[in-house]
């Protein structure tokens, strides 16, 4: 239903102003043709000054690009010259030291692997005085375990401390 009305008030609206343009004077013509033809242009020097703006504003873009991209470039080039200068300098010892801190890293996350398989089979120890509430008694083991568990878990934290100080220690 909507096409339909917007047709019929198109053509309406088109009858109705040939009627117009039909009883207007050669001066009105002329005029309101004068008038079009001044909007048209004004129209077309707006189109091309926002051309002129946007032309304008991509060049600068792609100037402050360009100059980004340039730095960035340029740190990455320090940042390679560094490292290959470390590298000669440290020579064949930089590798090397570089696959025995690895090795160490990795032989030392086996051993910590290993050791927490080891502690999650461990049996379940019921002893009397835990079992029957001897206070004095289940306080001393629990003591003892706890002192077992600090004392792996601070040779753990000494050996990892000193694996990494050795990979730092090492020349860039």
């Amino acid at each position: 239903m909507s096409k339909k009305a917007f047709l019929f008030g198109l053509a309406v609206g088109g009858a109705a102003i040939a009627r117009v343009a039909m009883k207007m004077d050669e001066d009105k013509k002329a005029e309101l043709k004068a008038k079009a033809q001044q909007g048209l242009a004004d129209f077309k020097d707006r189109a091309i000054d926002y051309a002129f703006y946007a032309n304008d504003a991509a060049a600068d873009f792609k100037e402050e690009a360009s100059k980004q991209f340039d730095l960035a470039k340029d740190k990455v080039a320090d940042f390679a010259d560094q490292y290959q200068a470390a590298k000669n300098e440290g020579g064949a010892s930089f590798s090397s030291s570089l696959d025995e801190a690895t090795d160490s890293l990795r032989s030392e996350l086996a051993q910590v692997e290993a050791d927490a398989d080891e502690d999650a089979n461990d049996d379940i120890v019921i002893d009397s005085a835990t079992a029957f509430g001897d206070e004095s008694a289940a306080t001393s083991a629990d003591a003892e375990s706890t002192l077992e568990t600090d004392s792996a878990v601070d040779s753990a934290d000494s050996e990892a401390t000193s694996a990494a100080d050795s990979a730092t220690d090492q020349p860039e």
